[in-house]
């Protein structure tokens, strides 16, 4: 059954669920995906503290310019001051450290002269709360810091170290199981056969679920046997969350599975797109089982795993922004493609403008190894002029790719 490519990402969408939930510590927490919202157990900076290296004093010191203040301490950072700075006084304090009481302002070092290390002279007019930074003016307790289905990165587990918050609740990894199709499949380490293919396949899918937030596991090749392919998914299904193949989604003698999870009996949404490269896909579920079976050409499984699969385990991984993001750009010649169907077409980018990467051939996996992005031609649109915008999938790229 054939859909078109807006109706495959919604079906796609709308039967797939996250994977459930674990804590993990900081150091295993970059690219996971928060299951709960965070909120800060303290105030950030907890005391009032010194933006600077400098001297504290009440600004109502300073009623005459220049003023002379008495030193009376140091506060070096990490120290709580155990005395009250009284007016005429300062101390001098060190950059993140706090500020005894009575200290409303500072000034830096830098900016001030000191007589004899017991006087510091103040020449200049200075506001209430210059340079101190204040409890809570950064974070207060309590605050939400980061929220449900935010996206880890080093800025933010950095954040999460500032706060205290040692273990979080994050959306479990989804197990992505890869098998390739097909007598003719050399693995790259094997010896040259020729009219045979390297399996391309799995590398370029472990790369893409890796950087998704799933766990790739490599099943190996099925054999062009109905009967073998049926027991190897089967016994696949048992360890993964989502199987993908590649391969044997046509209309060939050994193409075999499709037929082979309908036995299984997933329940099958379709069997392709109107998108090129890479018409035929299969996507079926059971339960909260997910098979996607993308089509055996590189190029095309490259194609039908970017639009599909990746927005389908963002989200199974907790993400709140699953789908694919695209960039609009001007062509800079014209981009070639035809009405009635969606043509994800191979583009270089100079400057805000794209054009042809060369070969648009399904066969041919060179240019889309190296080109900048896809440029996406909607079934209605033909070829896009020159001059004229056209949406990009970029490449390299967390918020495209």
């Amino acid at each position: 059954m054939k859909v078109k490519r807006e109706e495959a990402l919604d079906i796609v969408l709308n039967n797939v669920y996250s994977c459930g939930w674990e804590y993990v510590k900081l150091d295993n927490a970059y690219g996971r995906v928060l299951a709960e919202d965070v909120v800060s157990p303290v105030n950030v900076p907890d005391v009032n503290k010194s933006a600077v290296d400098g001297y504290g004093f009440k600004v109502s010191s300073l009623k005459e310019l220049p003023a002379k203040l008495k030193i009376v301490g140091e506060v070096q950072a990490g120290d709580i001051g155990k005395f009250e700075v009284k007016e005429g006084e300062a101390v001098f304090v060190m950059t993140g450290g706090a500020v005894p009481d009575g200290v409303d302002a500072v000034v830096r070092v830098e900016d001030v002269s000191v007589e004899g290390n017991e006087v510091v002279v103040v020449d200049f007019p200075v506001k209430k709360g210059e340079l101190v930074n204040f409890v809570g003016s950064e974070i207060k307790k309590g605050e939400v810091v980061l929220t449900l289905g935010e996206w880890l990165d080093y800025r933010k587990v950095g954040l999460l170290a500032g706060v205290g918050v040692y273990k979080v609740k994050v959306f479990r990894k989804p197990v992505v199981g890869i098998a390739t199709t097909g007598n003719e499949v050399l693995e790259a380490y094997e010896p040259h056969r020729t009219g045979c293919v390297r399996n391309v396949n799995y590398y370029v899918l472990q790369g893409l679920l890796s950087e998704a937030g799933a766990v790739p596991i490599n099943l190996g090749n099925l054999e062009d046997d109905l009967d073998l392919t049926v027991k190897k998914l089967e016994e696949a299904f048992d360890h993964v969350d989502v199987l993908v193949t590649t391969g044997g989604v046509s209309k060939g003698k050994y193409d075999f599975v499709k037929k082979a999870v309908e036995l299984l009996g997933f329940d099958v949404k379709f069997t392709s797109t109107n998108i090129r490269p890479g018409r035929p896909l299969v996507f079926a579920v059971k339960g909260k089982k997910v098979f996607f079976g993308l089509p055996g050409y590189p190029s095309a499984t490259l194609v039908n795993a970017v639009e599909f699969l990746l927005p389908a385990v963002r989200k199974m991984a907790g993400e709140r922004q699953c789908e694919n993001v695209y960039y609009e750009f001007e062509a800079g010649e014209g981009i070639r493609g035809k009405k009635g169907r969606v043509d994800f077409v191979r583009v270089n980018v100079k400057g805000n403008k794209v054009y042809n990467a060369g070969s648009q051939q399904t066969a041919n996996f060179y240019t889309i190894a190296t080109c900048d992005g896809l440029a996406v031609i909607g079934e209605d649109r033909g070829t896009v002029e020159t001059g004229e915008k056209v949406n990009v999938l970029l490449f390299c790229n967390r918020s495209g790719l």
